[in-house]
């Protein structure tokens, strides 16, 4: 979709493929950003000068992605509004990055940092207040998912304020444009349509009505170094579990088939670390580069039953988000007739023999320690067969005794 730079309103476009990963090389001076671009940096290849060794590995891991391509916001606006979570983005640089590269434009900016985990309506519409007042004309989104989704939602309700909240369920919203930093690899936020809110009143989570795809995405994967394992292990499952409900929906096609593969392919490299909890340069940028697959993935697809079930393991249980899919995967694949040959070909691509060999891989690196009663499973399935949009993403027919016994599968262990 382009944006009118007269109206300051986005026409949206039915959703298309959006995988346009590229190399950081610097862009011409005077060049016009595209609409929906995506920057991707890598580490460079070894570094032959052997005079000094600390300046090689410091030039190795300075990838300055936004600095370098800083010219993709200069026409975004002229105030913006950094959305990030309390310290991570300050702790990791990426805030520093992307303030300086404001900056540097002439750009003026307002910082909230407000965002936590699994971020809720009340947050976001304090933000959206502070925005109005303050004029931000668009919105940096850093962090993993939580503060992405939030620049979302946010910009939804500043590019309407007569609407208030209302704006967030209204399927034909505009909105402000979007600039996402991934400090993670999980949620793939910066490549898909959707903003998952935290609803109290209904105590379950949900994406807002519309369709909004960030305008710039800046990927360097230097901003996960300093993630602990425990983040780093339960946002790389929720980009597999990304992959794998693309993969078997029903809504899955060839194209979507064929993006999933290969960043099934890429996660395959990357188990090792994960359950060595080791995770090396190469490791870091294959994992930003395979979530940024997934989320090209299920903008095509949605995501499935695990999401949609998960969410109350994260509302009642306070599970991280890629925790809650990760643990109901494995019975979520065996729910599948035997045989099915899309279960077999996404076995493959992972290198594992059958779906207990993939289960016990979750069971590894995720440290799930939560306990479950009967009332909790019969309550999270009742609560679940409310949500008829993720059922409908499965290939074969369900009942309530296949969605308990999956919840079943999962917690009772």
């Amino acid at each position: 979709p382009g944006r009118s730079d007269k109206n300051r309103t986005l026409r949206r476009s039915p959703i298309g493929i959006y995988t346009v990963l590229r190399e950081s090389f610097p862009p011409q001076e005077n060049s016009r950003p595209s609409k929906y671009t995506q920057y991707f940096s890598v580490r460079e290849p070894p570094c032959e000068e052997k005079s000094s060794p600390q300046n090689c590995e410091a030039r190795q891991r300075e990838r300055f992605c936004c600095k370098t391509n800083k010219n993709a916001m200069a026409k975004l606006g002229k105030k913006a509004m950094v959305v990030t979570g309390r310290t991570s983005a300050k702790k990791n640089g990426a805030q520093k990055d992307v303030t300086d590269a404001l900056e540097a434009l002439g750009i003026a900016w307002v910082l909230f940092d407000e965002i936590g985990e699994n971020p809720d309506v009340e947050t976001v519409e304090r933000a959206a207040k502070i925005a109005i007042e303050e004029g931000v004309e668009f919105f940096v989104g850093i962090g993993g998912g939580s503060p992405m989704d939030a620049s979302k939602a946010i910009s939804v309700m500043a590019a309407a304020p007569e609407k208030g909240t209302d704006a967030l369920w209204d399927a034909n919203a505009k909105a402000l444009p979007i600039v996402a930093v991934p400090t993670t690899a999980g949620t793939g936020s910066e490549v898909t349509q959707y903003a998952i809110l935290t609803l109290h009143a209904k105590k379950t989570k949900s994406s807002i009505a519309a369709h909004i795809f960030a305008d710039v995405s800046y990927l360097d994967p230097k901003y996960m170094d300093t993630l602990p394992a425990k983040t780093t292990n339960n946002t790389a499952v929720d980009a597999l579990t990304h992959l794998i409900e693309s993969y078997l929906s029903v809504k899955a096609n060839y194209v979507s088939r064929k993006i999933v593969e290969m960043g099934l392919s890429i996660f395959k490299d990357c188990i090792p670390d994960l359950k060595a909890r080791n995770y090396p340069a190469e490791t870091r940028d294959k994992l930003m580069l395979m979530s940024a697959l997934g989320g090209a993935a299920i903008a095509q697809t949605m995501t499935s039953l695990p999401h949609g079930m998960g969410y109350f393991l994260t509302y009642e249980k306070g599970l991280p988000h890629g925790m809650a899919n990760g643990v109901l995967t494995q019975a979520y694949v065996e729910q599948f007739p035997e045989g099915d040959e899309n279960v077999a070909k996404l076995l493959e691509c992972l290198g594992f023999a059958d779906t207990a060999e993939l289960g016990a891989f979750l069971d590894d690196v995720l440290d799930h320690e939560a306990t479950y009663t009967e009332d909790d499973l019969n309550y999270y399935t009742d609560r679940f067969m409310e949500q008829t949009g993720k059922i409908a993403t499965f290939p074969y027919p369900l009942t309530r005794d296949d969605i308990y016994h999956m919840y079943q599968k999962s917690l009772m262990k």
